[in-house]
Order: C-alpha cells, then structure tokens, then sequence
C-alpha cells in the first residue's frame, strides 16, 4: 500500500511539471483506491491486517492509514472497516506510548 500512497504524492507534487501528468495521477489514484479497496475487505473479516492478533503488519499498515494521509489526504469515508481498525490500533496503549515518543506534536490521524 505505502508504494501506491507515496508515488501517488510525489506525482501530485510534480504533476505541473509532467507530461501527461492528469493520465499519470489517474492512474496512480486508481492504485490507491484497489488497495483501500483490499484493506477495507480483510478488516472486514478479521480484526487486524495477519488475523484477530495485532502483528508486525499493522505497524507496517499504520503509517499509510495515518500519518501518510496527512501528506496527501484520503477520505475514509465509504471505508467503515478501516475506520473501526484504525479505532482499535488508536485505543492501544503501546500506540499511544510511541506516538507519544516518536512524534509528540502529531496528532494522529485515527477516523
């Protein structure tokens, strides 16, 4: 997911200066929207990204589903999955510790 939502930011920071930039965003938006898609359908299913136990791969999916959207913005609206995951990974205390230390002025972005 990080791939689609980073290129997709450095395209849109470039796009002025690109030829055939609005196909380019296009499809690069079309990536994210399959991968928001496919995130949305296995939080369905199981309370986090590996299974119902929180693994290395929700700390690998948190910083596209937060941070990452305060760089290049992305409604969750139509994404209630994702929403109720990204409540869950907020409400717990080993989150709230490391933001607390890695990055204290930021205020996740966490719905």
């Amino acid at each position: 997911m990080m791939p689609a939502f980073l290129v997709d930011l450095v395209v849109k920071l470039l796009a002025g200066n690109t030829e055939n930039s609005n196909a380019i965003v296009e499809t690069l938006q079309q990536r994210a929207y399959r991968a928001m898609d496919l995130a949305e359908r296995r939080l369905g299913t199981n309370d986090y990204f590996a299974g119902n136990e929180f693994t290395a791969a929700d700390i690998m999916m948190a910083f596209p589903l937060t941070t990452m959207r305060a760089f290049s913005p992305f409604d969750l609206t139509s994404y209630p999955n994702i929403r109720a995951y990204l409540k869950r990974i907020g409400a717990r205390p080993g989150y709230q510790r490391a933001m607390k230390k890695g990055d204290p002025d930021f205020t996740p972005l966490l719905d």
